[in-house]
């Protein structure tokens, strides 16, 4: 991060230790081989100017989050941007000079200012948070203005004299409250007309109730050489021959692209309980920053207000920083539910900001942005609040591209006393965008070889695959699956759902990458059937994946069980709980402990599972899947190719859980914990569900334990898993484990609500790379999801009408619901053992509450809610 403070680099610092140094360098194949560098190596960049009493050692401590101090410690090779001296953390705040030899392949560049690496880092492709172009584009305050007003955020009402330049854009007129004049080159044969547009300024209705003129310059020299260079002054509005100097003294030195302001002073908010005194004047500074998937965030922490006298202009530099709540308390606003109103307006009002930069950026050539990566990720907001007296209104003053991280974030002892909660979810608002980025750049152009296509619901895969440049090799039964014609090599292997001959399987394929020249960079499975193939392979290949013996003991269900229950783990670390407290006992099926829960050794989607409260139950539920379900053909994909082989488990009461995680060398990288409503008795098909989990945090925290020990103790060190579990009034207990990411609607919740793509992560650690983020398991969620599910039997009639694939598609897109297709149009039949056909789902920014009740209202519109062989109103009740 180039910058201009200790303060930036005190806070990106204390950050990045906090986070373990997740920010990361990291290489890609061609620059690795050429510089002889490590492929796990990682890192991310910034740039600083010299910190006042930051020690440095000679001792090198390299880290994954670099500090750099000047634009000559980098150099730049093709296209890539390579570090070659830096500042290095360790866990315990120490700070080290390191010199990299060879130089090190930066994956994330931030600079705190844009403008001092413009140089060096115009041409590469490593993704950037900002640039030198992008700075001084909004760095202008005339043209952010502009395009503030043209999209009807209220900004201070403006009259601009700008000198144009070759490159201006912007056409000389009045857009909403900002007046624009542009001066002819030689500005003396103009004086008189230029005088009467700044008399007309100061009669205006606008500058009625002000009796102050604030003047400033933007543009050029004023964005570049900081903000000390654009001061803005206080005009007294009745004395207009000062005014008039002050203007006619700055025109003649203009340089083209550079302009001068004259905008009406907005007065203090001022409340009717406001103590006496000196008047105070506050703005509010806010950082927002773009999610990984451009959605513009801010979080309470991320805010603060610039407080000082109302007769000077206030400035980051020379002002008190405290709280919102403090200052409005302060200025006479007592009421909390109005201070809440405020809020939200400041809010609203700066997420509407980096819209505004995310959709003019979007249109902006590559050239423009000053790289071929480089976009807004963060970016600091002003703005202040206007009365009419009975309307409050923000106005916003402009933005701040390299002073937001010191002018927005409170004092730390502060932020630890006031906002300790709201500081997780800033940090990770802040650093989960690098990271993602820098993560999806290492992975561009990897090779993965998958294991099994799956059904319809897998599409995504492929989709994703593409849109992230990674390469995919699949093998699959089916020669004609529409996977074949989505990936960049197929290999149909019609034998694949026998698993008896995995091994054989196993060296065929690893035979055909080798004949073909084709050198996969990892190997993942998303289909239940082939996770034991799949682990069979990395070994074979000496690709990351977990061991096949503890695939194998996840795989099947009661040796999942067996295994925990014994008392010996000599694979794994000491475990507190031990994950055999977990287990569940498995019984024999003649057995007297009633009720239990019958279901398929290596069977999938809860297909043939049942609730049986006697003997003469469970012998009748085994005859009948003996019967049905034989072999891979009578229903394929829930694991019969594996046998119809059944078992017997202990009942265990309570609410249903499922807890996704991403493990990396037995390392907890990430957990998310959603909650299951209740099923339809006797059977186990899911039927709702909701994320995040509405439990309190231990409770939370107690499923994502109980799910990481049971993992480690099956063995499970490398991968995405989900756990299936329950929360009794004794804690979690587990229902079983699957080795490979969630199914259904969890990739997509997961991604919308937390910014983390399981999919990513699961290609990530096929290929050795740890997944970043900057919490395990305290990402703020942004929103609600509640989904119910859609299964033919009971919703035939609707899913033929009104709620047909193609109504619920529409719907989709227009953002009503949230659709995740689990089954193709022509799969509309129903049967004795079902899936879901679709996951209905409904997506609240403020409480799961009212996500309930939009989903019931939607559901009952579309025709499916159908009590009370199919209720979902019940269904939902468990979420309230």
């Amino acid at each position: 991060l180039p910058g201009t403070s200790g303060s930036i680099a005190s806070c990106w610092k204390k950050d990045l230790m906090r986070v373990s140094l997740q920010l990361s360098i990291m290489c890609t194949d061609t620059v690795c081989q050429e510089y002889h560098i490590p492929v796990t190596d990682e890192l991310c960049m910034t740039v600083e100017k010299p910190v006042k009493n930051l020690s440095l050692s000679p001792t090198p401590l390299p880290g994954d989050a670099l500090l750099c101090f000047s634009p000559s410690w980098l150099s730049c090779s093709s296209s890539s941007l390579l570090v070659h001296k830096a500042v290095t953390f360790d866990l315990g705040g120490r700070t080290f000079l390191t010199s990299f030899n060879p130089p090190r392949v930066v994956t994330y560049f931030l600079s705190c200012d844009p403008f001092s690496a413009e140089e060096v880092t115009r041409g590469v492709d490593c993704p950037m948070g900002t640039s030198g172009s992008l700075g001084m584009f909004w760095g202008d305050v005339l043209t952010s203005r502009f395009l503030l007003e043209k999209a009807k955020i209220h900004t201070p009402t403006t009259l601009a004299l700008l000198m144009p330049s070759e490159q201006t854009v912007l056409e000389e007129g009045t857009m909403g409250g900002l007046e624009l004049v542009h001066l002819a080159t030689t500005v003396k044969d103009d004086l008189n007309s230029i005088r009467n547009k700044v008399d007309s300024f100061l009669d205006s209705e606008t500058m009625r109730l002000s009796d102050k003129v604030v003047l400033r310059c933007s543009g050029g020299r004023f964005v570049s050489q900081g903000a000390a260079a654009s001061t803005p002054i206080y005009l007294p509005k009745s004395n207009r021959d000062e005014v008039w100097a002050r203007v006619d003294e700055l025109l003649p030195s203009l340089l083209p692209g550079e302009a001068v302001l004259l905008e009406t002073y907005c007065p203090p908010l001022k409340g009717n309980d406001a103590p006496g005194g000196p008047d105070l004047s506050f703005r509010v500074c806010a950082i927002v920053t773009r999610s990984p998937q451009n959605v513009p965030l801010l979080y309470k922490v991320c805010m603060v207000c610039r407080v000082g006298a109302s007769d000077t202009p206030l400035s980051h530099h020379q002002s008190l920083s405290q709280s919102l709540e403090t200052t409005l308390s302060e200025c006479g606003f007592t009421d909390p539910a109005l201070a809440a109103s405020i809020r939200r307006l400041a809010t609203n009002t700066a997420l509407d900001c980096l819209r505004v930069i995310m959709e003019t950026e979007a249109s902006m050539s590559s050239e423009s942005r000053g790289g071929l990566s480089a976009q807004t990720d963060m970016i600091g907001v002003d703005l202040i609040f206007t009365s009419d007296g009975s309307t409050i209104k923000p106005v916003v003053l402009g933005f701040h591209p390299s002073l937001c991280l010191q002018s927005s974030i409170p004092e730390q002892r502060t932020v630890k006393e006031i906002f300790d909660r709201e500081t997780e979810a800033c940090r990770g608002t802040l650093l989960l965008t690098p990271f993602t980025r820098s993560q999806c750049y290492l992975m561009q152009e990897k090779t993965v070889l998958v294991v099994g296509a799956g059904s319809y619901s897998k599409k995504f895969i492929w989709e994703a695959a593409k849109h992230y440049k990674i390469k995919i090799l699949l093998v699959d039964s089916d020669p004609k699956h529409f996977a074949s014609k989505m990936v960049d090599h197929f290999l149909p292997l019609p034998d694949l759902p026998d698993h008896r001959r995995d091994d054989q399987h196993c060296i065929y394929i690893c035979d055909w990458l080798s004949t073909s020249g084709l050198h996969p960079d990892g190997c993942v499975c998303f289909w239940d059937d082939c996770v034991v193939l799949t682990s069979l392979i990395c070994d074979r290949l000496g690709l990351r994946g977990s061991h096949t013996m503890a695939v194998g003991i996840a795989k099947e269900k009661s040796r999942t069980h067996l295994h925990l229950l014994s008392s010996f783990h000599p694979s794994v670390p000491l475990l507190s709980p031990s994950p055999s407290s977990y287990a569940v006992p498995c019984l024999h099926v003649e057995s007297r402990l009633f009720p239990a829960v019958m279901k398929l050794e290596y069977g999938a989607g809860a297909v043939g599972v049942r609730k049986v409260g006697s003997l003469s139950e469970s012998l009748a539920h085994f005859e009948r899947i003996a019967g049905d379900l034989r072999e891979e053909t009578d229903y394929p994909g829930i694991g019969l190719g594996w046998g119809n082989a059944m078992t017997l488990m202990e009942y265990v009461g309570g609410t249903e859980h499922d807890v996704d995680l991403m493990l990396f060398n037995g390392q907890l990288e990430g957990a998310f914990v959603s909650d299951n409503g209740p099923t339809r008795a006797p059977t186990f098909t899911e039927t709702a569900a909701q994320m995040p989990s509405g439990l309190a945090p231990d409770k939370r925290a107690q499923l994502i334990r109980a799910a990481y020990h049971a993992c480690l103790g099956c063995g499970l060190r490398d991968g995405v898993y989900n756990v299936e579990l329950k929360m009794t009034k004794l804690g979690p207990r587990l229902i079983e484990i699957n080795a490979r990411m969630g199914g259904f609607y969890l990739r997509d919740w997961i991604l919308q609500l937390y910014g983390v793509d399981l999919l990513m992560a699961a290609f990530m650690i096929a290929c050795g790379v740890r997944p970043r983020l900057p919490s395990a398991t305290d990402l703020p969620a942004r929103g609600h999801f509640v989904g119910v599910m859609c299964v033919v039997s009971q919703h035939l009639q609707a899913l033929r009408s009104t709620a047909s694939p193609q109504r619920l598609r529409s719907l989709h897109q227009e953002g009503a619901l949230w659709l995740n297709e689990l089954a193709a149009d022509d799969e509309l039949i129903a049967g004795e053992y079902e899936e879901p056909f679709c996951n209905v789902g409904v997506r609240d920014t403020c409480s799961r509450e009212r996500a309930c009740q939009r989903l019931l209202a939607l559901c009952q519109g579309l025709g499916l809610h159908c009590p009370p062989r199919y209720d979902l109103e019940y269904f939902l009740s468990h979420f309230h």
